[in-house]
């Protein structure tokens, strides 16, 4: 197996990070992903309003479980899909790929309307679940496609703007969906308004896809059935070991594998904390996603400042420890809380958000660097498989504790297996930095 050289240094000054948004190639990407994560984002929330409506209409109980399998619903078409969708995005064009995964999650959201009110608990949910999968497995060629088109169109010196402008869209579109629209729409218009409303979001993403310049992958013949097969198995098996080949790509992997799974614990355990813990209503999950999205922003701005002087994997390291560090605070927040009088204006509400925002400060220390590494280390022609790989790895791994999380905080409260997620993180992040720091 031939040895893989790291990843090149991305010298030379970075320039003005919104010299970015008038290079067009760029910008059209940046509109794609700014409207099609909004749109998702909406549909995350408008998700907790229809289950947390099911379960409360029918008295069924077990609202993380029932949160967990949702989010479960979604993560598990990477485990499926992600290789396939690798392949996918080295094969053919990845313009075309954009169009048609906004369209179809278009129509799996307008499957969405068809749930009503006097349907059994049971049979809504396994609509409700059926419809993310579809939704989910859509994605995985979504996220491919998007993440190896990035490169093409961003110049090479100001890549690591370009990766902390995206995770600042990123965080954006969940304010935006999740903290403010998805709520604000929901209370003022209803849930089907919004839903409609989300349909023709993402119409006016696939119709910006339609702009983009196309990407020229190698002709290459359409075999067979089985030759296909065969094919797509050898070139998941190439992106595997390429990657494996590099220590450089496999731990920016491995800590974003890490950062995924925490965020998705998270999401499953952050309504209940929000209603249970903190005695808020569930629309007002605003107060703890507010300030986590203005921590990214800072954390945005920040990483390549402290990435500068400390290095892109010590950063993640001491990135790590701290998230896991925050996480414990949270806990000891909500046993504080536990029994007494909460609401917006509470001690224990006021110091969960702002543990929440230096959190995702942390956040942001994490996901660009890593992601930088992807990219930097990744040549165009395996590009589409090492995301594949990544996002098939992190999705893998955190099936198991995204499930459980959410049926262990209805046996053992929420706080407590915040805890627990906190001092793993701490642990993985301290062992690191020590680890580091005997390399010299």
């Amino acid at each position: 197996m031939q040895a893989v050289e790291p990843p090149r240094e991305l010298d030379g000054p970075p320039g003005n990070p919104l010299d970015l948004l008038r290079h067009r190639p760029f910008l059209l990407l940046w509109l794609v992903q700014t409207l099609s994560q909004t749109g998702q984002n909406m549909v995350n929330f408008s998700l907790l309003i229809l289950v947390r409506g099911i379960v409360e209409r029918h008295a069924i109980g077990q609202l993380n479980t029932a949160i967990g399998l949702t989010v479960l619903s979604f993560t598990l078409p990477a485990v499926l899909f992600s290789p396939l969708a690798g392949v996918v995005a080295d094969r053919f064009n990845r313009r075309t790929i954009l169009v048609l995964t906004n369209a179809l999650r278009g129509v799996a959201v307008g499957g969405l309307l068809l749930i009503e009110a006097r349907w059994s608990a049971y049979l809504a949910l396994a609509v409700l679940y059926a419809i993310t999968f579809v939704s989910g497995a859509v994605g995985q060629f979504f996220g491919p496609a998007l993440a190896s088109t990035l490169p093409d169109v961003a110049p090479r010196r100001q890549i690591i703007q370009a990766n902390a402008l995206f995770n600042l869209t990123f965080t954006a579109s969940q304010l935006v969906g999740f903290a403010a629209a998805g709520p604000l729409l929901v209370k003022l218009f209803g849930i089907h308004t919004v839903l409609s409303g989300i349909i023709v979001i993402f119409a006016l993403c696939a119709l910006v896809s339609l702009a983009l310049p196309p990407s020229c992958p190698p002709a290459r013949a359409f075999p067979n059935a089985r030759r296909l097969v065969a094919q797509v198995l050898g070139e998941i098996r190439e992106g595997v070991h390429f990657i494996l080949a590099s220590p450089h790509l496999a731990k920016a992997i491995a800590y974003l594998t890490i950062a995924m799974a925490t965020y998705l614990m998270v999401a499953v355990l952050g309504p209940g904390y929000v209603t249970v813990v903190l005695g808020l209503p569930a629309e007002d999950i605003a107060y703890l996603v507010a300030p986590a999205g203005i921590g990214v922003v800072l954390g945005t701005v920040l990483v390549p400042h402290v990435a500068g002087r400390l290095g892109s994997v010590r950063t993640t390291d001491c990135a790590l420890a701290l998230g896991g560090a925050l996480l414990l605070g949270l806990a000891l927040v909500g046993w504080s809380a536990e029994g007494g009088p909460n609401g917006v204006g509470s001690a224990e509400t006021l110091v969960a958000a702002g543990l929440t925002g230096l959190l995702g400060i942390v956040n942001g220390m994490i996901l660009a660097p890593g992601q930088s590494l992807l990219q930097a280390g990744s040549p165009e022609h395996v590009r589409g498989r090492v995301y594949a790989t990544f996002f098939t790895v992190s999705n893998s791994v955190a099936f198991v504790p995204v499930f459980f999380s959410g049926a262990l905080a209805d046996l053992f409260g929420i706080s407590e297996v915040l805890g627990g997620i906190g001092l793993l993180l701490l642990v993985i992040g301290c062992w690191q930095l020590l680890a580091g720091l005997r390399r010299g």
